[in-house]
C-alpha cells in the first residue's frame, strides 16, 4: 500500500505543493507605495476583441500587459504585433493553455518554452512575464521560469470568477472596489465564458475612470514593477499585495 501513498504524496507535491511554494515566494514590496494598478489580459490575442480593447486603452492613454497563448499569437501575428507596437508589455500564457497540473516535467517545459518562443516569433519581442493557465503552477513550471529568466505573475483582483458571471457594470464596480496600490487585475481579451471579452470591453472604460477617481493609475507590469512595488527577479512569482 505504501508505494501508492508515496506516489500520491509526490503528485501532491508536484502540483499543490508547487502552488504553495509559488505563493510563499511572492515578490516582497520594496520602496514607496505608489497609487498604481496593473491591468493584465489573458488568453489572447483574439481576432476582434484584442484590437477593440487596444482602442479603449489608447483612448485613455493606458498601457497594460497581455499574456498571449502561443498558438493564438502564431495564428494572429498581425494583432500580436499591434499590441507590442502600442507599447504594452507582453507575457506568455503557455503555448496551448493546457492546465499544468495535467502535465509532467517534459510536457510542462515544452508548454512554457514554446509559449515564449511563439510570442517572440509573432511579435519580435521576447516576453519576460509568465502566467500559467488558471494560475496553476507545478514544480516544473517554476523551474522553467527560472531557467528561462521569466517573472511568474499571478493576480490579486479578478474581473470575473469562474462561478460568478457579472455584468459589465458589476465587473467594473468589483475591480474598482477591490483595487489597491500595487494590485494586479486579471481580465480576458479571449477565453473565460463565451461572452467574457465583450463584457470586459464594455467594462473597461468604467474601470479606468473608476480607478482614476480613486487616485489609482492603471499601468503595465513594466511600469508597476519599475516603481518599486515588488522585486523583479528571474523565476520569482509576483503577486503584489
Amino acid at each position: 500500500m505504501w508505494p501508492w501513498a508515496v506516489l500520491a504524496a509526490a503528485g501532491v507535491g508536484y502540483t499543490a505543493g508547487a502552488q504553495v511554494a509559488a505563493r510563499i515566494r511572492l515578490a516582497v514590496r520594496r520602496g514607496p507605495v505608489r497609487p498604481q494598478v496593473a491591468l493584465t489580459f489573458d488568453d489572447g490575442p483574439h481576432p476582434d476583441y484584442t484590437l477593440r480593447i487596444l482602442d479603449v486603452l489608447a483612448r485613455y492613454r493606458v498601457r497594460a500587459t497581455f499574456f498571449f497563448v502561443g498558438r493564438y499569437a502564431l495564428e494572429l501575428p498581425d494583432i500580436a504585433r499591434e499590441v507590442a507596437r502600442a507599447g504594452h508589455a507582453l507575457g506568455s500564457h503557455t503555448f496551448s493553455h493546457t492546465h499544468l497540473w495535467a502535465l509532467g516535467p517534459q510536457a510542462t517545459w515544452r508548454e512554457v518554452a514554446e509559449g515564449v518562443r511563439a510570442v517572440q516569433q509573432a511579435t519580435g519581442v521576447r516576453p519576460i512575464y509568465f502566467r500559467p493557465p488558471w494560475g496553476a503552477f507545478n514544480l516544473a513550471a517554476l523551474g522553467a521560469c527560472r531557467r528561462l529568466g521569466l517573472v511568474a505573475v499571478l493576480w490579486t483582483v479578478r474581473g470575473e470568477g469562474y462561478r460568478w458571471k457579472p455584468t459589465a457594470e458589476q465587473m467594473a464596480r468589483e475591480v474598482v472596489r477591490r483595487a489597491h496600490p500595487g494590485a494586479v487585475v486579471n481580465l480576458h481579451d479571449r477565453g473565460g465564458f463565451p461572452d467574457t471579452p465583450q463584457r470586459v470591453l464594455e467594462a473597461l472604460p468604467r474601470m479606468v475612470e473608476g480607478l482614476r477617481s480613486r487616485g489609482l493609475e492603471p499601468v503595465s507590469l513594466d511600469e508597476l514593477l519599475r516603481t518599486g512595488h515588488g522585486a523583479r527577479s528571474a523565476g520569482g512569482p509576483v503577486q503584489l499585495q
